[in-house]
C-alpha cells in the first residue's frame, strides 16, 4: 500500500539520506528505530521541510532508513550478480496517455520504453539501465512484480519506488533469494514523480 500522503523529497539535502544511513548502520539503530526516528525527524527539521505532519514525516525516515540498510545488506551480493533487472516505476513517465509509446506486454505486466521522450525519467532510466546490460520493466503497480518473475530468471534487482513500495517488494524478493538494491523516489503521487538520475547512475554500476 503506498502512503496516503504527497511528498517531496527534493527539499532535502542529498547528503541527509547517507547520513541516516550511516548513523543506523554504525549504531544499529535499525533494532530500536522508533525511539530515534523522531529525533533525527525534529533534528533535521524534515517535517517542516517536507510540509508533512510529524508522524508522517517519522514513516518516511524510518522507511528509508530501512531501505539504506537493506542495500548495505545486499551490496556485495548485488555487485557479483550477472544477470539484473531494473524496475521502473510507470508514474515517472513524461505522458501518462497515448502521447506515452512505450509498449504493454501483459506477460510482464510491464511497459517496455520506445524512447519518445528524451526528457522523460523512465526513457532515461531504461537508457541508462540498457547501456549497463540491465533487462529494464516499467511498472503499472508493485504486484506486476510477480509477473516478471513467473517468466523469467535472474540474480539481482534494482527498483525505484516510494520507500514503502520497495519495502513490501524486497519481503518477495529476498524470498526468491536475489540480491536487491531500492532506490527512493524523490518526489512520489500518481503522476509525475520523481528520483535522482545520479543516484541510479551510482547504482548500476
Amino acid at each position: 500500500m503506498a502512503y496516503s500522503f504527497d511528498y517531496d523529497l527534493t527539499k532535502l539535502p542529498r547528503e541527509f539520506f547517507k547520513d541516516v544511513a550511516e548513523i543506523v548502520d554504525k549504531r544499529k539503530l535499525h533494532k530500536k528505530l522508533g525511539k530515534v526516528s523522531k529525533k533525527i525527524v525534529r533534528e533535521f527539521g524534515v517535517d517542516k521541510i517536507l510540509g508533512i505532519p510529524l508522524e508522517d514525516a517519522i514513516s518516511v525516515v524510518e522507511d528509508l532508513a530501512d531501505l539504506h540498510i537493506k542495500n548495505l545488506v545486499h551490496e556485495k551480493d548485488f555487485k557479483k550478480a550477472k544477470e539484473k533487472i531494473l524496475l521502473v516505476p510507470h508514474c515517472s513517465r513524461k505522458y501518462m496517455d497515448l502521447r506515452c509509446k512505450a509498449d504493454f506486454n501483459p506477460m510482464f505486466s510491464s511497459y517496455f520504453c520506445n524512447h519518445c521522450s528524451p526528457d522523460c525519467l523512465a526513457n532515461q532510466a531504461t537508457e541508462l539501465g540498457e547501456e549497463k546490460g540491465y533487462k529494464v520493466f516499467i511498472l503499472p503497480g508493485g504486484s506486476c512484480i510477480r509477473s516478471i518473475f513467473g517468466n523469467m530468471n535472474c540474480d539481482a534487482v534494482l527498483g525505484i519506488a516510494c520507500p514503502e513500495e520497495i519495502k513490501l517488494g524486497i519481503g518477495f524478493i529476498e524470498s526468491k533469494g536475489l540480491a536487491i538494491k531500492g532506490i527512493p523516489l524523490t518526489k512520489n503521487g500518481c503522476a509525475n514523480t520523481q528520483f535522482n538520475l545520479d543516484t541510479l547512475k551510482e547504482a548500476l554500476s
